[in-house]
């Protein structure tokens, strides 16, 4: 197995909110807006992105669990990430209305956001 140096795969929170997300066809869909940490086990369960609009007026915020991301760092301490998601199904996923994110913290609201998502969801 090959091993690489843990400060390669480390990528500060401020890097990654605001970052640009684009889906396989290279579209820009949105924007991370936040990262919802579970406190606990010490992992990012969620990015709240920021979809549609212009110039932050108008847009909307979907919650997607972070395993659905593909996430690559680059050599400057940026990421790009990628969501396998259309515009179309952008707008349909399960919304979040401002900073309202309480829905996510129990199981009854967390998974349906992995099943829309199509990722296993692990308590």
């Amino acid at each position: 197995m090959a091993t690489q140096q843990a400060t390669s795969s480390l990528v500060a929170v401020s890097e990654i909110k605001g970052t640009a997300v684009t889906n396989l066809q290279n579209q820009n869909i949105g924007d991370v807006d936040e990262l919802l940490i579970d406190p606990e086990e010490g992992i990012v369960r969620f990015a709240v992105l920021s979809v549609g609009g212009f110039l932050g007026l108008g847009t909307t915020k979907v919650a997607v669990p972070w395993r659905a991301f593909n996430i690559t760092p680059r050599r400057d301490g940026t990421v790009m990430m990628k969501l396998d998601a259309t515009k179309e199904r952008l707008e349909k996923a399960p919304r979040i209305e401002g900073k309202n994110y309480e829905r996510l913290y129990t199981a009854e609201g967390a998974e349906p956001v992995f099943v829309y998502w199509e990722i296993d969801y692990i308590e």
